[in-house]
């Protein structure tokens, strides 16, 4: 099996960094592309990457590499792409697993199924810190994340996050066809705690027909802080 690893805001593809390994350990194939402008690709960020560039940042991975039946994986924000990316190329993916992720319908934006208070913040700190084009790295990690102060692994991520591309939250999404384009949906709920920012988005999930729904009993970073959990789960579904 493929295995394409989408991150969320502010991140980038060292993020999957021991998810990765178990599932290549497994026998698989597993693709963590980083978004233009973000992690290993930082030095290209610019004022103009929307939503669609991030989109076609994963649709390039699968073209390019010629990959067919992929689990396609969007963690956090990276549910908004991957949305686009079965609209694209239905016939390569074999699975979408949206892990603790944003869901959107057509012509809403990632704010859209945001309090309107957090998207605000964001967008104010951007203009305060990069004139509009960024949203900047937290000063520290949301409580939500389940990484604790002092430890390694916070300062793993707080050391590797990337300011984040404003023009990838506001711009729309556009679909052509449904949420998933007809393509078996998982999605993963972490709820140990559950993340406020994505309320919206699972009473959204909950509204749709033929989505499996699996409960983690871990933060919303599992993939950092249940890595072996969060690779069962990937492998099973």
């Amino acid at each position: 099996m493929n295995y394409v690893l989408a991150h969320g805001s502010w991140h980038g593809g060292w993020c999957w960094r021991a998810v990765a390994e178990r599932l290549r350990n497994a026998g698989h194939q597993v693709f963590t592309p980083s978004f233009t402008g973000m992690g290993d690709r930082a030095h290209l960020l610019r004022n103009d990457i929307t939503i669609d560039v991030f989109i076609d940042d994963l649709v390039q991975v699968i073209l390019a590499e010629e990959l067919d039946d992929v689990i396609l994986v969007g963690h956090s924000f990276a549910g908004v792409p991957i949305t686009g990316v079965a609209d694209r190329i239905p016939e390569a993916i074999a699975r979408l697993v949206y892990f603790d992720a944003v869901v959107l319908e057509s012509g809403k934006n990632a704010f859209s199924n945001y309090p309107k208070a957090d998207a605000d913040a964001r967008i104010a700190s951007a203009a305060k810190a990069t004139s509009g084009l960024a949203v900047p790295v937290p000063e520290r990690l949301p409580p939500v994340w389940g990484l604790e102060p002092g430890t390694e692994a916070y300062d793993w991520v707080m050391r590797r996050m990337t300011p984040h591309p404003l023009a990838s939250y506001t711009t729309p999404l556009v679909l052509d066809r449904p949420i998933g384009n007809g393509l078996p949906c998982t999605y993963l709920h972490c709820n140990k705690p559950s993340h406020p920012l994505l309320e919206e988005s699972r009473r959204l999930v909950k509204s749709l027909q033929g989505w499996n729904w699996i409960d983690v009993p871990a933060p919303h970073e599992a993939h950092i802080t249940h890595p072996e959990r969060m690779s069962e789960i990937l492998l099973e579904v």
